[in-house]
């Protein structure tokens, strides 16, 4: 992979990352504005729709954490000289492949079937 790419990759995944650092922290915001506002008013079942809501929000919050990890375990590859290896095969990872996902750490068919997206 030549430097040109690398540093392609690595702005793409530095600003991916901010992004959803962003998302995180309005959620987070969102959370507890609703949680100061609502507190007290409505009944169980407005209740219940809150609380539905702030865990479906804490699951997308979890993911994009998720994702921030992925994201800084490939800017540590980029580092390591790693980047675009396979760490199951140790073969290249294609440039279309990180194209697509930039966190990528693996050949396509070297995935759990429980892992593809």
């Amino acid at each position: 992979m030549t430097a040109e790419q690398l540093r392609r990759f690595r702005e793409r995944l530095e600003a991916e990352r901010e992004a959803i650092e962003a998302r995180i922290a309005g959620l987070h915001r969102d959370i507890q504005t609703t949680v100061s506002q609502e507190d007290g008013v409505g009944d169980s079942g407005d209740e219940s729709i809150r609380l539905y809501d702030r865990e479906v929000e804490s699951s997308r919050s979890d993911l994009d954490q998720a994702k921030v990890r992925q994201i800084d375990r490939a800017l540590g590859r980029i580092e390591a000289g790693t980047y675009g290896i396979s760490e199951v095969s140790g073969k290249p990872i294609p440039t279309a492949r990180l194209e697509a996902v930039p966190s990528a750490t693996t050949l396509v068919d070297e995935e759990a079937p429980d892992t593809r997206g």
